[in-house]
């Protein structure tokens, strides 16, 4: 009888998608992005991008800054969701065909919501 092989998984290799509708849907997470590193999300803007004022860019930028803005994610999170973290201050997601801007702040580890003006 032939054994098989056992690998050790590093669990910083994948992420399983636990809410949402990816649900169940593996991501590879780069070694950096850690579970214990957090981020803010003081602004979801689109950046340089000239956006169109339709109802679908307003509807997606309100959605997106309904979900972002003021809440404090694991970069393992924010990753996971498909956003690129590119430094501790920026992040690019995409969503609706568009590229957005979040503008990020580091932060000691998860928190209350805070208010964006």
């Amino acid at each position: 009888m032939a054994e098989t092989p056992t690998t050790n998984v590093n669990p910083q290799e994948s992420y399983i998608v636990a809410e949402g509708k990816k649900r169940g849907a593996t991501r590879d997470v780069r070694p950096e992005a850690a579970h214990d590193r957090y981020y803010t999300v003081l602004k979801v803007h689109g950046g340089d991008a000239i956006l169109n004022d339709n109802w679908h860019t307003n509807e997606v930028l309100s959605h997106t800054k309904a979900n972002f803005e003021g809440y404090t994610f694991a970069m393992r999170t924010l990753e996971a969701w498909g956003a690129m973290v590119e430094n501790d201050n920026r992040a690019y997601y995409t969503a609706g065909g568009r590229v957005w801007v979040l503008d990020l702040e580091p932060s000691a580890g998860k928190k209350k919501r805070i208010t964006t003006d």
